[in-house]
């Protein structure tokens, strides 16, 4: 199951701040441990300077340098603190290196190989910071050493002390950050119930005016998704509604051609017309068969099937199955293609176009007329065009043609008025031009204009 994006932000948050938090603490640990190094080691030195003008000054005043043996640190059952344990100090004397003073436990050898300054030592298997410290003109040496527990310990102690608030107080940040995240999302919100609570058919705009800057690319795709939904309803319902306008006339008089067939008394009436209904049949096939083309030209369906190809193939297939019409009606078929002529696009919505060109122009070209099919390149553009020696089209009615069902006044030729309709739709789907004008055989001249576009990764037919 796919997070929801209140679940990532609150995990990327939480996240974050964890990380940080946890780098804070770390560089916090470490810089406070180099301090309390810095602290602890200047009290050594200070306490080695006191100790040393402390027993300067006593001793000085003895007769004699005293024995060791003879200085007494206060015992145990005297009581004290803990940490005293984890301190020592020494006194020497040098160059006799005689050691005349020392702290409680603190061992007779001495706590540093150093003269003076600072080491680390191992003393009783612990750690021991020292620091010594010499004076040249008494001879007095003064060791002061400290176990690094007391460091750790108290490094530990602040460390806890800085991570268990920020701990403590993860699950309320948590909190706040859900709260924040459901405030922050309260309109991608609104905008689902909005949505949903709209009838299918509302597909008015959805209002983008307080919209947050981050929704508004929403807001305007899905407006867009509306528009596009509502042109293509509208298309379909004008589509239907002029579908069933022009399929209720024929099959009323295939009806009407039924009835009397069946009524009929005499032969030869009855022939007629099941002659007639043969012929209706035929005519609503065609229709039929005209608006499943248009229906299947979907431009999302159809341009998944694009592909490089010759067209002059495809031209001679044409003229090949529509000689017989043409020599019924003793017209002149001519093609004239170039050999180079390629095409991307979708090949059988092609061969339709072309196929509905020639019959729409053998169909208005009288008996022993002429009609041509050229296919030509030129500036990476390829133009279909199909002359004919017809009545030609008025300027006024140029524009009106490509309409679905629409047919020019006083024609008494048989069609569905789809034909062009169908030559459009492919020539929007390959994103070309249809052009009208008169034609050097007297008639009209359609064509077609494809400009020639090859998406990378299509290999161009070889030529």
């Amino acid at each position: 199951m796919t997070p929801s994006i209140r679940s990532r932000l609150l995990a990327i948050l939480l996240g974050v701040i964890t990380l940080v938090w946890i780098v804070t603490i770390i560089m916090s640990y470490h810089e406070t441990q180099h301090e309390i190094e810095e602290l602890f080691d200047a009290q050594l030195a200070q306490s080695a300077r006191t100790l040393m003008a402390v027993a300067g000054h006593e001793l000085a005043e003895l007769d004699g340098i005293p024995d060791v043996a003879h200085i007494h640190f206060l015992p145990e059952e005297l009581g004290g603190h803990e940490y005293e344990y984890k301190l020592a100090y020494q006194l020497w004397i040098q160059p006799q290196n005689r050691l005349i003073l020392r702290s409680y436990k603190s061992p007779e050898q001495p706590l540093s190989q150093l003269t003076n300054g600072y080491s680390t030592e191992s003393i009783n298997e612990q750690r021991w910071r020292i620091f010594s410290l010499t004076d040249p003109d008494s001879g007095y040496q003064v060791m002061m050493g400290e176990s690094l527990e007391i460091r750790q310990e108290l490094s530990r102690e602040i460390a806890t002390r800085l991570a268990l608030p920020m701990l403590i107080a993860l699950p309320l940040l948590a909190m706040l950050i859900a709260l924040g995240i459901n405030r922050g999302l309260r309109p991608l919100q609104q905008l689902a119930k909005t949505i949903t609570r709209r009838d299918p058919a509302h597909l008015e705009r959805v209002e983008t005016l307080n919209a947050p800057t981050e929704i508004a690319p929403i807001l305007h795709a899905l407006n867009q998704l509306f528009e596009r939904v509502e042109e293509g309803l509208e298309q379909e319902r004008r589509f239907t509604a002029d579908a069933a306008h022009e399929l209720r006339t024929p099959l009323a008089a295939l009806k009407v051609q039924a009835q009397v067939a069946q009524r009929s008394g005499d032969s030869e009436e009855r022939q007629r017309a099941l002659k007639q209904l043969t012929s209706g049949i035929d005519r609503t096939s065609h229709l039929i068969e005209q608006l499943l083309t248009l229906a299947r030209l979907e431009p999302k369906t159809a341009q998944k099937e694009f592909s490089t190809f010759s067209l002059r193939p495809i031209a001679e297939e044409v003229i090949i199955s529509l000689e017989p019409a043409a020599t019924a009606k003793q017209i002149e078929l001519q093609l004239k293609c170039d050999e180079e002529s390629t095409v991307y696009g979708q090949p059988d919505a092609i061969t339709i176009a072309l196929r509905n060109l020639v019959d729409n122009a053998i169909r208005y070209t009288p008996q022993g007329g002429n009609v041509e099919l050229a296919i030509t390149t030129q500036d990476n553009q390829v133009t279909l065009s199909v002359s004919d020696s017809g009545p030609g089209i008025a300027e006024e009615e140029r524009k009106k043609i490509f309409n679905r069902f629409y047919r020019l006044a006083g024609q008494e030729v048989e069609g569905s008025g789809l034909g062009l309709s169908i030559v459009q739709r492919v020539v929007e789907l390959h994103g070309g031009e249809s052009i009208i004008e008169e034609s050097m055989l007297g008639g009209t001249k359609l064509s077609i204009t494809l400009k020639w576009h090859q998406p990378v990764g299509v290999d161009a037919i070889r030529r």
